[in-house]
């Protein structure tokens, strides 16, 4: 899904998957993703795994599934 009418896309990139405009796993505090510390608080502006289409349907189903966040997030950085 893709929101070009946002007043912040693209956020990361051309083409990104906008269904969760504010990542789940905020924050993540995982630097292998790009985010890093920036003025004592966490920075996303160069990760770009929650807008990822693959990723974000992962998510998503799983969050309909009612799969706890952690346990969804050791699969989304396990291959990181």
């Amino acid at each position: 899904m893709r929101r070009v009418n946002c007043d912040r896309y693209p956020c990361h990139f051309q083409d990104q998957d906008c269904t969760f405009c504010f990542c789940p796993f905020y924050p993540c505090l995982e630097e292998r993703t790009g985010g890093h510390f920036k003025e004592e608080k966490w920075c996303c502006e160069k990760c770009t795994l929650i807008h990822q289409k693959n990723i974000a349907n992962s998510v998503m189903d799983a969050l309909i599934n009612g799969e706890e966040l952690a346990q969804i997030w050791k699969r989304v950085v396990k291959d990181l």
